[in-house]
């Protein structure tokens, strides 16, 4: 799983044609991540990537290279004086900003949510305080599930247990 987004976040795809869009979100050019439900087990949660780094910042990005290349078949075809005084060139531009600027909110508040609530769920699944695994949170280097594992080891939990019963639960 990990190498598919990696892979997806490496390079700028091809802009989807049309699509049935939500008129909420018109500004989303992909699906959104799919949350596993509230009763599902954190471990799970976090295998599913409910609380990884949302994609939205790379949409973002790819919303600026689309413009670069918009504007550049926009002058390649210009038959004017000055592409730079023309309002057509300046609304491609406004059109692009504008999606990348929601973009790039949504995937604040998505980043903020995630995190927020990774705090929450690791606190109530150990019974540790939401400060001690911030500072936690701060400093670690590995990936989510490093993470949910550190905190269960911190707990005093056997890792090795608590993986074994990890692995047999079922969504």
């Amino acid at each position: 799983m990990y190498t598919n987004i990696l892979e997806i976040m490496s390079k700028v795809p091809e802009r989807p044609k049309g699509g049935k869009r939500t008129p909420f979100y018109w500004w989303r050019r992909f699906k959104s991540h799919k949350n596993l439900p509230y009763r599902a087990t954190l471990i799970n949660k976090i295998r599913n990537g409910d609380f990884e780094y949302p994609i939205l910042f790379k949409q973002a990005d790819w919303e600026l290279e689309w413009m670069k290349q918009d504007q550049k078949v926009f002058i390649k075809e210009y038959k004017g004086y000055d592409y730079t005084q023309d309002s057509l060139y300046h609304d491609i531009e406004r059109r692009y900003i504008k999606r990348y600027n929601l973009l790039f909110k949504d995937a604040h508040h998505q980043e903020l949510d995630r995190l927020n609530r990774l705090v929450e769920n690791l606190s109530d699944e150990f019974t540790i305080k939401k400060t001690l695994i911030r500072e936690w949170m701060d400093t670690f280097t590995g990936t989510t599930e490093q993470l949910y594992y550190y905190c269960a080891r911190k707990k005093g939990i056997n890792i090795n247990s608590k993986k074994i019963l990890d692995n047999s639960w079922k969504q």
